[in-house]
């Protein structure tokens, strides 16, 4: 199977063991009312398909579904970023993924999330580039992490900060700009993960 059916299961397998339970038991019923009424599971399933067009060489179509999600749901995912599988947008308003951003499994995303480039200035001149996010990152309400910068595994990045700069594995951020105040320390299991 293709990396866009990896995601696909993985946020089915999030929705299963996570969300979509009752009494600790899977539910269909649950799991459909989910993505029914979330909208942050609906950016997540219109995400997943158009960029699976856009994997296939279709272009005016997934940018077209792009708006689409953006006017139902308020989340613009660009159909080109790379979002693994697991990824839970609690409140997709306001959360706005870029063109080159790479986002690893079993990440969670408030709302008013921005992750892009930095634009082209004559100030930012040899940072161009998308971020990249870590497995199991958490990045809170208005997190904004622009430009060729890594939020390593297991990370945790405080409501409201600016990232301009890559931030190590296991570690608790925040602040504009945001600086490491704590380690985290790793979930067995979770460490070792690249977002290559």
């Amino acid at each position: 199977m293709g990396k866009g059916h990896q995601g696909l299961l993985g946020d089915l397998r999030v929705l299963f063991s996570d969300w979509g339970t009752v009494k600790g038991k899977p539910s269909l019923k649950e799991a459909l009312r989910i993505i029914l009424v979330k909208p942050g599971a609906q950016a997540l399933a219109f995400y997943r398909f158009y960029h699976w067009l856009h994997q296939r060489g279709f272009r005016l179509l997934p940018e077209v579904l792009c708006r689409l999600n953006f006017f139902l749901t308020g989340a613009e995912i660009d159909p080109a970023a790379e979002i693994g599988p697991g990824c839970h947008i609690s409140h997709s308003a306001g959360v706005t993924i870029g063109r080159g951003v790479r986002i690893g499994s079993n990440v969670w995303i408030l709302h008013n999330v921005t992750l892009g480039g930095r634009g082209a200035s004559p100030f930012n001149e040899g940072e161009e580039g998308y971020p990249r996010i870590g497995h199991h990152v958490t990045l809170y309400t208005g997190v904004t992490v622009l430009g060729n910068v890594e939020i390593g595994d297991n990370a945790v990045v405080g409501a409201h900060s600016l990232v301009l700069e890559s931030l190590p594995p296991g570690c608790l951020a925040y602040g504009v700009p945001a600086k490491v105040v704590k380690a985290r320390p790793e979930e067995p299991g979770e460490s070792g993960a690249s977002v290559d």
